[in-house]
């Protein structure tokens, strides 16, 4: 086999797998589409209407982005439902008071790829320092630790 067939293997079995992982740059597609600056963290939250996690655990972080700086942080929440009502109906069912994009043509969710839902991922300088799957007990105080060690 020659060796140029065998970078393309390379490259595209490599570009099946692209999803991001903790300190990995996000592309500038992605910094644009979620309006990232080099000055915060940003707290990127995926979500869905039909997630009874993320029932209980997004009235904790909503409650959480009214203690955090603004100047250094911001949760960004990323809905991920196929119907765009059903996702806007959810946000107003649990008056969300940070920013959240709809992400029904699944543009977000396919770059990053989570295995489920809930799942936050920190970003600071346009890269991943640390992702959570699932539900956690107490996400607001999980949060907040966490805040300590990437803010500085």
């Amino acid at each position: 086999m020659k060796l140029s067939k065998i970078i393309l293997i390379l490259l595209l079995l490599t570009s099946l797998n692209a999803s991001y992982k903790v300190g990995d740059k996000l592309s500038n597609n992605t910094v644009q589409m979620l309006h990232l600056t080099q000055d915060k963290v940003y707290i990127l939250d995926f979500f869905a209407s039909w997630c009874i996690s993320c029932k209980i655990e997004l009235p904790l972080i909503s409650k959480l982005s009214n203690n955090l700086d603004n100047t250094k942080y911001k949760i960004i929440g990323i809905n991920v439902d196929e119907d765009i009502n059903d996702g806007e109906n959810f946000v107003k069912e649990l008056s969300l008071n940070f920013d959240v994009v709809y992400d029904n043509k699944n543009e977000l969710i396919s770059k990053f790829e989570p295995i489920g839902v809930p799942a936050i991922y920190y970003i600071k300088n346009n890269t991943v320092q640390k992702v959570i799957f699932g539900a956690v007990h107490n996400i607001d105080k999980t949060i907040k630790n966490d805040l300590k060690s990437i803010g500085e």
